[in-house]
Order: C-alpha cells, then sequence, then structure tokens
C-alpha cells in the first residue's frame, strides 16, 4: 500500500513528539543545575502550538485513523447485509432465521456505526480545549484549529451518513418483521406465506449523498460500493491536507 502523507505523519510525530509519553514529566537529570526548559519525554516544551499539536492534535488525528480503520470494517461487513437483505426482501428465506441473519447482520453495522460517531465525538472534545481558541493570536495554533476542524466535520458527516442509513434499514426492517407476525397463532417455527405486496416498499428518497436501497442485490451492491468509496476518498483527502499542515509544524517542535 502506497504510504500516505497522513501515514508518515503519524511515524514522525512518533518520532518527534512521542504522544505516549506523559502530559508532564520530571526533567531528565542534567549537568547544569537549572535547566532554563522542562524536558517532556523528548521534547522541550517550546511554545503553545506544540503543546497542542502533542495533546490535542495528534490524538484527535488518531481518532480519525481509527475511525478510518472501523470504517474500512464497515465497507467488508456491507455486501453481507445486502446478500441477506436481497434473500429476506425476495423471499428466498422466509423462515425465522432469515430475519435473525439480517438484524444480527445490521446490529453489526449499527455498533460500528456508534464507534464512528464516537471517534468524532473524541476530536470534538479535543477543540473544545481552550489551548486550541479560534481566537488565537499565535498563527500555529489557528492553522491546527483549522485543520483538525476539517477532520472532525469529515469524520462526523461520514459517521452521520452511516447512522442514518443503519436508522432507515432498521425500520425497514421492524416493518417488515410486523408484517410476518401470525395473525392465527400457529405454532412456532410455522409460517404463511409471505406475499410480495406485503413487505414495505423501500424509501424513494434519502438525504443527500446517501444510496437508496430497493432490495435487488447487484443494485444495491453497486450503490453502497460507490456511495463507501465516495464516503472514504474524501476523509481521506482531509486527512492529507491536514497532514501537509501538521507535519511541518511537529517537526519544528523537535
Amino acid at each position: 500500500m502506497k504510504r500516505t502523507i497522513a501515514t508518515s505523519l503519524i511515524a514522525a510525530i512518533a518520532i518527534a513528539l512521542p504522544c505516549g509519553a506523559p502530559a508532564q514529566t520530571a526533567p531528565e537529570p542534567s549537568a547544569s543545575p537549572a535547566s532554563p526548559l522542562p524536558e517532556i519525554g523528548r521534547v522541550r516544551a517550546t511554545s503553545a502550538a506544540c503543546a497542542a499539536m502533542r495533546d490535542l492534535v495528534i490524538p484527535g488525528f488518531a481518532a480519525a485513523r481509527r475511525a478510518d480503520m472501523r470504517f474500512d470494517a464497515v465497507r467488508q461487513d456491507l455486501p453481507r447485509y445486502i446478500e441477506l437483505k436481497a434473500a429476506y426482501t425476495s423471499q428466498q428465506d422466509t423462515v425465522k432465521s432469515g430475519g435473525v441473519n439480517l438484524q444480527s447482520q445490521l446490529s453489526k453495522l449499527s455498533s460500528e456505526s456508534a464507534s464512528l460517531l464516537q471517534e468524532a465525538q473524541t476530536i470534538r472534545k479535543l477543540l473544545d480545549d481552550p489551548r486550541l481558541s479560534a481566537q488565537s493570536s499565535d498563527p500555529a495554533i489557528r492553522a491546527e484549529r483549522e485543520r483538525l476542524e476539517a477532520l472532525y466535520a469529515a469524520q462526523q458527516a461520514r459517521a452521520s451518513y452511516l447512522n442514518e442509513l443503519v436508522q432507515r434499514e432498521s425500520v425497514m426492517l421492524a416493518k417488515s418483521n410486523a408484517g410476518m407476525e401470525d395473525p392465527l397463532g400457529m405454532p412456532q417455527g410455522q409460517h404463511l406465506p409471505i406475499e410480495p405486496q406485503a413487505r414495505p416498499r423501500p424509501a424513494s428518497t434519502a438525504l443527500p449523498g446517501m444510496p437508496v436501497l430497493n432490495g435487488f442485490e447487484a443494485a444495491d451492491r453497486r450503490r453502497l460500493e460507490e456511495w463507501s468509496a465516495a464516503q472514504a476518498r474524501a476523509v481521506h483527502e482531509t486527512e492529507e491536507q491536514a497532514a501537509k499542515t501538521f507535519l511541518p509544524l511537529a517537526q519544528g517542535c523537535r
């Protein structure tokens, strides 16, 4: 895989600003009785921008990269959901296990969506720190905040889109399950055939940028692949732009 600027940033920061170091550690022993600047890990606390880079920007960037890995997992799970939904909608699988398997896969996507939203909120909380004030007179801090805000916006948008998709599918499945309830009180495990028109019709509209699923496997798979690829690309482009700002600032903190 091609080494991106975003990946290079993490590697560079590991050398310049070790994130694993405590925020404040005792100065290393020195021959001089008094040192003008305390040591923080291997980095001198020379500026507010460097402290913000270490304590806020880099953790925020790391949260974004964790979300990227989770979204990669989502992209792996979406085709299976589409496969199960197509079988369920076309009534190739009308037994009870069909709905259970579909619900299980949707629950997995819901959990992944919640994780993406949580990582986005991690970045939001870091932006609320007064050390990254938008009113700062330090151009380096303003640059750090601007790029971290862009990271947050991209991550929040992607997480919200996925959450909207999951919520919409959950409503559709709930309506479908309601339609499968047996009004005759048949014994468990026995089900009357479900007429196609009994299935809820898919939503014909969605939020801008959201795919509309219709239950046809090939079409839905293509729509979700195009959508997820576009979402990943948009976030990665934002990260690349952020890294171009963060990397020289971090290197200047050595």
